[in-house]
């Protein structure tokens, strides 16, 4: 589903996400894709698995610090 929230990421020392909150719930990510046009944002294609097993892909934006999430698929 298309989306346009924000979440908290956080990541490894390149900047790559490692987890990510998603309405107060965490997710260890694996990352699957990223892509970013010239002199546009930075697009992750994420594989996110939360503690009790849920596990979706999420398709997220990262504009400097700043992490939304675009796209949710569970």
């Amino acid at each position: 589903m298309l989306r346009d929230e924000p979440i908290t990421a956080e990541t490894d020392p390149s900047g790559t996400p490692r987890r990510i909150v998603r309405r107060g719930r965490r997710y260890r990510v694996r990352v699957l894709d990223v892509w970013q046009a010239p002199g546009g944002v930075r697009l992750y294609r994420l594989q996110a698995r939360a503690e009790d097993g849920e596990c979706a892909v999420a398709e997220v934006k990262r504009t400097g610090a700043v992490f939304r999430l675009s796209r949710w698929w569970d």
